[in-house]
């Protein structure tokens, strides 16, 4: 962030209030976790569900922040000056990040959908990365919080920010975008999540959509163009369109998608283009960085090249050793159009060890959620998978869907919880054998990779232990 005086700030979300203490110092970054604050950075003290910051303001202080921005008659301090008193904080945070925004000059690209937000995101970010000076939404900070946050990662020498804007309910992704103004919108494609939430389809696209309202008439906004909602999703805005996909009423198509060792490789308008990565899905997302790259001046070949460079995001596809087997993480969340993505993943997958899907529940479905279930249940045999191990509350569902669909019942393992699914997995488990793990995130999939971890360590550690005593 650019250093600010807190005087300027205090005229920002002070309504012109002005401290003489305060003239000469300034805020180098804002924080609204006491644990990470550092020096010179103003901590505002928001309030959520769990949590209210008041109650680390000290702490706060402690570690070197400039002042903290508190509710009006919260906190009592000797030292006042380090206190910037408002009537609601989390809507000051927002009201600063607005003001912040409207004093930088870089490209902001807004990145939303029901799935793919963060892959593409990074995707965009490593295609602008080598030519151009930029950040990208740092973890999944994507709310009303996280926003803000990635918003004051922009300083005056950034050429482009990539921010990634999420919801969980109607009317957020045009709060967010109305802080961000984004000039470029990307909308990666509208599917069954948090449908608890919204209800249908139609109210997610709706929601979805609101990134695009935002756009200016000068702006840019790229929808997957396969997407049954693309039509609904481009009405939404004025601004220049470009549509993305598989289909030949794209205006840009990838064509020829192979996949094999070396990651996913296919052309666009004739040039070649290769991802180091399993999973076709990521083709999308590639598209969307092109056509952003595209937007700022950055050519095919350029592009190209940073492409091969990208590295997946942990829990998001990411592949990796794990002693002799194979590893897919795609813990990070999942619903029913990521996990059929999962399913395509290892059906393409090319080795000669056993094909091994680890599921848990998908949340937030609603109604339906049983059906998605049973349904998840036949991808995963049409997938052509050797061994499925599912946990969860609807771990029932899935195996039935697959009995349905002809997979043996011996090759399909459940439990409640992953945990106790790990010695069953570690126990089939063969040398070049790969694992696809994936599940919502309330269900910490990520377990299983960490007791793999464990197991491979105390091999190591054993094997050592008999090396010495030789």
């Amino acid at each position: 962030m650019d250093r600010i005086s807190i005087n300027t700030i205090s005229q920002v979300i002070q309504r012109g209030a002005t401290n003489p203490l305060q003239e000469l110092a300034e805020v180098a970054g804002i924080s609204i976790d006491s644990r990470t604050a550092k020096e010179n950075d103003l901590f505002f003290a928001i309030q959520g569900k769990r949590f209210d910051g008041h109650q680390f303001v000290n702490q706060a202080l402690t570690r070197g922040a400039a002042a903290c921005v508190v509710k009006r008659g919260e906190v009592t301090n000797p030292g006042s000056q380090l206190l910037l008193e408002v009537d609601d904080v989390n809507h000051a945070l927002l009201q600063f990040a607005r003001w912040y925004r409207e004093q930088q000059s870089a490209q902001v690209i807004g990145v939303t959908g029901s799935v793919g937000k963060t892959t593409t995101r990074s995707m965009i970010y490593t295609a602008l990365s080598s030519c151009l000076t930029g950040i990208q939404s740092p973890a999944n900070f994507n709310n009303e919080f996280g926003v803000p946050l990635s918003i004051a990662g922009i300083e005056s020498s950034h050429q482009f920010a990539v921010l990634e804007l999420a919801a969980s309910q109607v009317g957020e992704i045009r709060e967010l975008a109305a802080i961000a103004l984004p000039q470029i919108g990307v909308i990666t494609a509208i599917g069954h999540s948090h449908l608890e939430h919204f209800g249908t389809l139609q109210q997610i696209a709706e929601t979805k959509g609101e990134l695009f309202e935002q756009l200016p008439a000068t702006g840019l906004a790229i929808v997957c163009g396969d997407d049954p909602f693309a039509d609904c999703l481009a009405s939404r805005t004025t601004a220049r369109k470009v549509r993305i996909g598989l289909g030949e009423n794209n205006d840009l198509q990838a064509v020829s998608i192979e996949q094999d060792q070396q990651g996913i490789s296919f052309r666009v308008n004739g040039q070649q283009y290769l991802l180091p990565v399993v999973g076709r899905h990521f083709v999308n997302a590639a598209l969307a960085a092109i056509a952003v790259a595209r937007e700022l001046g950055i050519s095919e070949q350029d592009v190209a090249e940073s492409l091969r460079n990208y590295s997946t995001v942990p829990g998001r596809c990411h592949q990796m050793q794990i002693g002799d087997w194979t590893v897919i993480d795609d813990t990070y969340n999942a619903s029913p159009d990521s996990m059929r993505a999962a399913c395509q993943v290892l059906h393409d997958h090319v080795g000669t060890g056993k094909r091994i899907m680890v599921l848990g529940d998908m949340l937030e479905l609603g109604p339906e959620t049983e059906r998605y279930h049973r349904e998840l249940g036949i991808l995963v045999c049409q997938a052509g998978v050797d061994l499925l191990f599912a946990c969860g509350k609807q771990a029932t569902s899935v195996a039935q869907g697959a009995r349905s669909a002809g997979m043996s019942h011996t090759i399909i393992i459940t439990a409640a919880d992953v945990e106790l699914l790990a010695e069953n997995v570690t126990d089939l488990l063969e040398p070049g054998d790969v694992v696809l793990v994936k599940g919502s995130r309330g269900m910490r999939m990520e377990r299983l990779l960490q007791h793999l971890q464990q197991i491979v360590s105390d091999r190591v550690t054993a094997g050592a232990t008999k090396i010495s005593c030789v």
